[in-house]
Formats: structure tokens, sequence, C-alpha cells
């Protein structure tokens, strides 16, 4: 497709059927020819078959949570204990932002059919690897691990803010490889036990994909979440080699929730009713990923 400037599009796949579009919602189900109408006519079933149309309609909560009463979501708050993460604007932590954040989520994850698992549920350090070994433990679906950026210097922190959705590759892209050395540095010790020479190796083509899939969804749902009362910036889907992912047998995603260096930003992911709006596209945004791959 060719276009004088950039556009998004959806795919959705029903039966045999890839649907290309412009818009967001997925596909739920096809229609189907209602049984007495089948009874009253001679016409072959197969002329009464209805194209399928784009729904401009959230799934009915009864539905999502039949849907989603297997998956298994393990939540990775970033940082933790002595590990403080970023000090952002009034000298606020990372790592007691983005526990709160991933309990909240949690519960909303539940209260959605989801089965929920947390790295941490308290101000703890956890190492890199043993964050992905409570996913692949208990054989999750999809990790998602929390965090809060920080702009790299003072004359920056006005500048930098906005949300963003990360998974991991081998990018090598400056910005990528400046948030991806702020979250890995933690942890020294996991370059050691990975290498530097060969983690890049354990990368899953398939993994990457329905990660990518997922942090699209994610990061789209968030943005549109968040707008019904904010003004927010778009920091997009970028790839990074994150640690913290590395380890992670199944499909994951690191969310940055906003710069906690930005005194707006910063002052709006402590407000209650903002954490809502992300929770909220967060978890809209898991459901339409699984959705679109159950």
């Amino acid at each position: 497709m060719d276009a004088p400037a950039s556009f998004e599009t959806y795919v959705s796949v029903l039966n045999n059927q890839v649907i290309l579009s412009l818009e967001k919602e997925p596909i739920l189900t096809q229609a189907k020819p209602k049984k007495e109408s089948v009874e009253k006519t001679s016409k072959p079933i197969a002329e009464k078959k209805q194209i399928p149309q784009p729904s401009k309609i959230s799934p009915p909560m009864a539905q999502t949570t039949s849907l989603n009463r297997h998956k298994i979501i393990v939540i990775d708050a970033g940082h933790g204990g002595k590990d403080a993460g970023a000090i952002g604007y009034k000298k606020k932590m990372e790592k007691h932002l983005v526990l709160d954040m991933a309990l909240q989520l949690g519960t909303e994850l539940k209260r959605r059919g989801y089965k929920v698992y947390y790295t941490r549920q308290r101000d703890v350090f956890i190492n890199l690897r043993d964050r992905t070994k409570v996913a692949n433990d208990k054989n999750a679906d999809l990790f998602i691990s929390l965090h809060a950026n920080a702009a790299p210097n003072e004359a920056k922190k006005l500048s930098m803010k906005g949300l963003e959705t990360f998974f991991l590759s081998p990018d090598r892209s400056e910005r990528s490889k400046n948030v991806a050395a702020l979250e890995n540095k933690s942890d020294i010790e996991e370059m050691d036990y990975y290498s530097k020479e060969t983690f890049l190796n354990v990368f899953n083509r398939e993994k990457i994909i329905l990660s990518n899939k997922a942090a699209i969804d994610i990061q789209s749902n968030m943005l549109k979440s968040v707008k019904q009362h904010y003004s927010v910036d778009d920091g997009g889907v970028r790839e990074a080699p994150f640690w913290v992912l590395v380890g992670a047998t199944m499909p994951s995603v690191l969310i940055e929730i906003g710069y906690i260096t930005n005194p707006e930003e910063a002052t709006n992911m402590h407000n209650p009713q903002y954490q809502k709006l992300i929770v909220q596209g967060i978890s809209e945004g898991l459901d339409q990923y699984f959705i679109n791959n159950p």
C-alpha cells in the first residue's frame, strides 16, 4: 500500500478470511443465519452468508471473561528494594509508583477473568532472571513489566514525555539503547549470566511477532484511554534489548507509563484517575490481543 503519509492498519483473521482495516476494533464473530430463516427458504445456506464488517463496539464483558478465563498473566513491577529505579519530580521513586500500578492492573485483569500472578507485591529487590522465572514456572501466556521512564539529564526533563511500549529485540537505535540501559543497570550480574555475546541468540521469531502484536494493542488502547481526559504524547511501540524480558519463554512486553522526571507527567501518574485510565487501557489492549491471538 502506498500513501503520501503514514497511517495505521489493523489485521483480523476470521475463519479463512484476513481483514485489513483502518479500524482498531477487532472482528469478533461471523454472523450466522437465523434458524427460522433457514427453515422457511429453499435457498442454499451459502447464499445467506453475510460478509462480516469491523465491529465498532467493545465486546461484552461476559464474552471477554469467557475468552480470558484460562489466560495467565504475570505482572512485573520494575525495580524494588535497594533498586529505587528512576528518581523523579519531587523525589518520587519509580519502584513505588510501578508497584502501585501493577497491583491495580492485576485487580482489573482478575475482574476481567484472567489468572494473574506478580513478581513482587511489596518493596523487595528481585534479580531480573527471577522475574521471568515466575512467568515460566506459571506457564504464563504473557509477561508484562511496568516501568516509568526518565530523562537522561536536567536539560531534557521538560521536553521528554509520553507513553511507550517495548518488546524484546536486538534493536540498536540510540533511543532504544538509552532506555534499555536505564532499566538494565539495576542488576549487572545478569549480563554475565546470559553473556553479552549469546543473549541475542535466544530470540524466537514467533515470540517476537506475538510480543510486537501485544505491544501494538496495549499502546494504542493506553493512548485511547488516557486521551479521554488528558493530553498525552505517543512514544510509540519500540524494540530494545531489555534484560528483564530475555528469559521469558512467552510473549512479553515492557511498558513505560510515562516520564517520572517530567513535572506534569509525574503529577498525572500519581493521580488516581490517570492511573485508572492507564490500567483500563492496558486491560483493553490485552483483551484485543487475546481476541486476535487466542
